[in-house]
């Protein structure tokens, strides 16, 4: 299966997100990708027309051309409730935001054959992390993690992401700037689980600290003593 994952420069208006989603679409359709999984806007998810996301969906149906899209128009959650449901990759996990921090995925996440991670990040120090994080996932409990983001937002805003793909311990694509990329490689699938399956790693102060500001904590760090 030819699969593609998107990264999104974000725009000043919809009509332009709408219209810059859909031309990454028609690329990657025109270059034989299978499925394309395309990342989180944040003008189209947070919009409160509703019509916007009819007018993406509409857009993305004109040319896809048959080729499986999986979108992200949900907002994001402030209690992490991954959403798991088949797709082409077998039985997946769907993730936004702070849902791919879990430290401890467990029933149809743990047990999907595959997860996408959305995770929205803040900043470039955010997005290393995560890519890090997912590398070691892929290793250790699930064989195949796609990311997803949009980038290019203001500083401390949504949109620092790099979007890779990571397979069995190893990154296949991975974005290397902040500009519109498409990464595609090929792959049989549903990709084995590794054996023997771990734990997952423990979250970097990084992203445990985004987690703390975002439910209201506060993050304790111990740093080594000088004696």
């Amino acid at each position: 299966m030819r699969i593609s994952v998107l990264q999104h420069r974000v725009r000043s208006t919809v009509a332009e997100d709408v219209a810059a989603l859909k031309a990454l679409v028609v690329q990657a359709c025109a270059g034989g990708a299978d499925l394309v999984v395309c990342p989180w806007v944040p003008s189209i998810a947070t919009s409160d027309d509703p019509s916007v996301r009819v007018r993406v969906l509409e857009a993305l149906d004109e040319c896809a051309a048959g080729t499986a899209l999986m979108l992200a128009l949900r907002p994001p959650e402030r209690h992490p409730e991954p959403r798991v449901s088949d797709s082409p990759l077998g039985r997946t996990a769907l993730m936004l935001g702070d849902e791919c921090l879990l430290e401890g995925p467990e029933g149809e996440v743990a047990a999907a054959q595959a997860w996408i991670w959305r995770p929205l990040s803040e900043s470039d120090l955010q997005a290393e992390a995560v890519i890090e994080r997912a590398l070691a996932a892929s290793a250790a409990y699930v064989g195949l993690v796609l990311i997803a983001e949009p980038v290019g937002a203001d500083p401390g805003d949504i949109g620092h992401g790099a979007s890779a793909i990571c397979y069995l311990g190893a990154v296949l694509a991975e974005a290397t700037s902040d500009e519109e990329q498409i990464l595609t490689v090929d792959l049989e699938v549903p990709a084995p689980s590794p054996e023997p399956r771990e734990p997952m790693p423990t979250l970097p102060p990084i992203l445990s600290q985004r987690l703390a500001v975002h439910s209201g904590r506060r993050v304790t760090t111990e740093y080594p003593s000088d004696a």
